[in-house]
This record gives structure tokens, sequence and C-alpha cells, in this order.
């Protein structure tokens, strides 16, 4: 028996889990396996750790890439729009409210208030989710652990 199988998961959340700095063992037991960037996004939402800040953006970056080209966006060159919506979109998973109002969000990716409306907000949105369901995964992930189900491989990657 290892260390998940004698918690009590009634007792124990993924939450605590993946925080956990304390007790090592638990969050490598429970995330063995687990895509990096899902478990990097866990911990900046649920655990304030930015050590790894610099890694997850340049993934969220990635990650809004691959939605404009999936979705045919045209992206202005030069002026890093994407990288800038997948900054403010990790932000915003990590410090809910932080920017609390739309003019905020278009004047930091640096785009236009009828642009933003038309255009960029929905795509923001996208990435917003793409980048929030990294978290929902890794919840659960680790959840399915807890219960003793070590066949992870329907979760994706």
């Amino acid at each position: 028996m290892n260390a998940l199988q004698s918690c009590d998961i009634e007792k124990i959340n993924p939450v605590r889990i993946v925080a956990m700095d304390n007790a090592p063992e638990l969050p490598g037991l429970a995330c063995a396996g687990m895509p990096r960037h899902w478990f990097l996004a866990m911990r900046l939402v649920w655990a304030r750790d930015y050590s790894a800040d610099d890694w997850l953006e340049w993934k969220a970056w990635d990650a809004a890439v691959r939605l404009a080209v999936r979705h045919g966006w045209k992206v202005p060159a030069g002026e890093q729009r994407l990288r800038k919506l997948a900054w403010l979109a990790l932000r915003e998973l990590a410090e809910p409210g932080l920017f609390v109002s739309e003019q905020m969000r278009y004047g930091i990716a640096g785009i236009g208030k009828s642009q933003w409306f038309a255009l960029w907000k929905a795509r923001y949105e996208l990435i917003y989710r793409e980048l929030s369901e990294w978290v929902n995964r890794a919840w659960r992930y680790i959840r399915v652990k807890l219960r003793g189900d070590f066949n992870l491989s329907e979760m994706g990657g």
C-alpha cells in the first residue's frame, strides 16, 4: 500500500495534494504522469506558486498560437498579441478579479476598444478557457488517482 492509498480520500482534496510542500511524496505520487503544464497551472492557481512562471507563460502562448492556427485567426505581425493575451489569461486564472474591467484587459493586450469587442474578446475567452481546462484536468487526474484508479490514459494530455 502506498502513501496515496493509505490516505482517507474524504479528508484530503486534490488542491491540498498539489499545495503540499511539506510532504513532497504525496504530490509526487498523485501527480506522477500528469502533463507538466496541468500541474504547474494548478500550482499557480491553488498554491500561488509562480516559480515556473516563465515556462508556464511560454506554454500558454503556445496554446494561444495553436488556437489561432486551429481557428484561422489573423494576428497582426510584430505585436505579440497572442503572447499578451496568454499572459493576461494566466494572471486572471491566478488572481480572479485582478482585471476588473474590459478596458483593463484590452489596454494590457494593446488592442483598441472596437477591435477588442468586435474580435479579440471572444478569442481571449477561448484562450482563458483552454488554460482553465488545464487546471480542471489536473484536478480530475488527482481525484481519479486518489480513488485508486491508476489507468489514466483516457484523460488525454
